[in-house]
């Protein structure tokens, strides 16, 4: 991607076109693992809630926090079970957490794909550089150009794209 957008910029601007492209994907990283990140702690939160039900206040409160705050509480209060459960809940949570950032990323492929198709062959003059003037460009099409209508088709055998 990063190519694709690099080399459709001139020259002159490809070093801010660069650095635009490197904002925008560490921008891109930060806000999903902050999303990734929220959306797992939502689902542990909610999948931790059951077993604690029994469990004193505070201690839900630092079961709540994370699964390894979970397995501290359950080993200061003997509950194996609480800690079995932390786990579940995080591992629940790690799923959840992958689907929907795997659903994200396949809307912005979509999304992508649609932005950057191509709209319609180039019709007529194409520019490039004449190298036979030092270097000036003139409006030319490519066939004209470079001699390609004088030129007879490749034969197997005449040496063109050999090995």
């Amino acid at each position: 991607m990063t190519a694709a957008l690099i080399s459709s910029l001139p020259l002159e601007r490809a070093g801010a076109g660069s650095a635009v492209t490197n904002t925008v994907r560490q921008t891109g990283s930060v806000i999903g693992i902050a999303v990734g990140g929220t959306i797992m702690s939502i689902v542990y939160r909610r999948a931790i809630e059951p077993p604690l039900s029994d469990v004193p206040g505070p201690v839900q409160d630092r079961a709540r926090v994370s699964a390894e705050q979970a397995r501290h509480v359950a080993t200061a209060i003997h509950r194996p079970a609480l800690a079995h459960a932390a786990d579940d809940a995080f591992i629940h949570a790690m799923h959840v957490g992958a689907v929907w950032i795997m659903l994200i990323a396949l809307f912005g492929a979509a999304v992508l794909v649609v932005a950057l198709r191509p709209v319609g062959k180039p019709t007529g003059l194409v520019q490039e550089p004449d190298y036979g003037r030092g270097g000036s460009r003139s409006v030319a099409g490519a066939a004209s150009h470079s001699g390609a209508a004088d030129q007879q088709p490749a034969h197997e055998g005449d040496g063109v794209g050999g090995r």
